[in-house]
């Protein structure tokens, strides 16, 4: 296993000062690093540990979703360090790689979050609207554990495909988006599970969701954080599945049929054949079926996919049965919009 070396990092910020700094951001490239100030026995140095931290976990941090304590222990994807802050030159510090668990003495204390920052740290702003759902009936934690998932992957579908035709949209930003589409081998379960799962991460924070309130009661209500757009997006195209759904199930029955009747079905897309006439079947029958569903744009999703037609059709699919989903909780009585 090859140990870690030496590592330079630049000073960023101090984020709590008390008589000196206590915690401070460094930042080597695009990585950043949160360094806490640890016990020395010699009082001229200044001594810190330091974690690197994924940008994912710094925001999570930042918005109050991990304490700091989380962040040294935690995450498999950290290396830690060790430096005398006294010895920085030119806002760069020498960092030492700590082999073997951090002290207990160094770590922080439980439930130190980023509100107990005594500087202001810059962040982008989070999404301000807000969706109220009522709910009634009766409930289980998985049951509205797995609504909630349903509603998010429908509304970071949507929220994608808006993003990757913004032309204002950062490329770094594109390109996760169209990484997204085109690394996947959609043959099984998991890679839709990963596919959702990367959209709802790729959310820019203004349009991210977040479950504000839950009041149960007869009925009660579920107050969720996002993007007035995206809301407006997900009530629209609810009533519309619930209204035409027996049409729009004959479709995508069909279309599985028809790749699960060719062997298509447990096929990854690489080892897509493409044939024209199988290909121009499948993208009419993965059109209509948007079409019937009213989203997604089918050319979009075609253009992401790489023109693939085996796995545009199965990403139109695999967006049906979440939006089948999270539509039965509005059909069973136990899900409405508020107004």
């Amino acid at each position: 296993m090859k140990l870690p070396r030496k590592r330079k990092a630049r000073f960023a910020q101090t984020l709590i000062y008390a008589d000196e700094p206590q915690l401070i951001l460094l930042k080597d490239k695009g990585v950043h690093l949160v360094a806490l100030a640890v016990p020395s026995e010699d009082e001229a140095n200044a001594m810190f540990v330091a974690t690197t931290v994924t940008r994912r976990d710094w925001q999570a941090y930042l918005d109050g979703n991990y304490d700091l304590r989380y962040l040294f222990t935690y995450p498999k994807q950290r290396i830690v360090y060790t430096f005398d802050l006294a010895k920085m030159s030119d806002s760069v510090v020498t960092m030492d790689p700590l082999i073997g668990a951090i002290p207990e003495e160094y770590l922080p204390e439980p439930r130190l979050f980023s509100i107990f920052h005594t500087e202001e740290v810059p962040v982008e702003p989070l999404a301000e609207d807000e969706e109220v759902l009522v709910v009634d009936g009766e409930w289980d934690m998985p049951e509205f554990g797995s609504f909630y998932q349903r509603y998010s992957d429908v509304y970071a579908f949507l929220a994608a495909l808006k993003n990757w035709n913004d032309s204002g949209l950062a490329q770094d930003l594109k390109r996760k988006i169209l990484d997204t589409f085109r690394t996947k081998p959609f043959q099984g379960g998991f890679s839709y599970v990963h596919f959702f799962q990367e959209l709802n991460e790729q959310l820019q924070r203004i349009q991210r969701l977040g479950l504000e309130k839950i009041s149960y009661a007869s009925p009660g209500t579920v107050e969720i954080r996002g993007q007035a757009e995206l809301f407006a997006d997900v009530k629209t195209i609810v009533p519309h599945f619930l209204d035409n759904r027996d049409e729009i199930s004959k479709q995508y029955n069909k279309l599985h049929r028809y790749l699960s009747e060719n062997k298509f079905l447990a096929m990854s897309g690489e080892n897509y054949p493409d044939e024209p006439a199988v290909s121009r079947y499948i993208n009419h029958e993965a059109k209509l079926l948007t079409e019937l569903m009213a989203e997604p744009h089918f050319e979009t999703v075609a253009a992401l996919a790489n023109k693939n037609a085996l796995v545009t059709a199965k990403i139109v699919m695999s967006f049906y049965r979440r939006l089948d989903d999270a539509t039965a909780y509005f059909a069973q009585g136990r899900v409405s919009f508020s107004g």
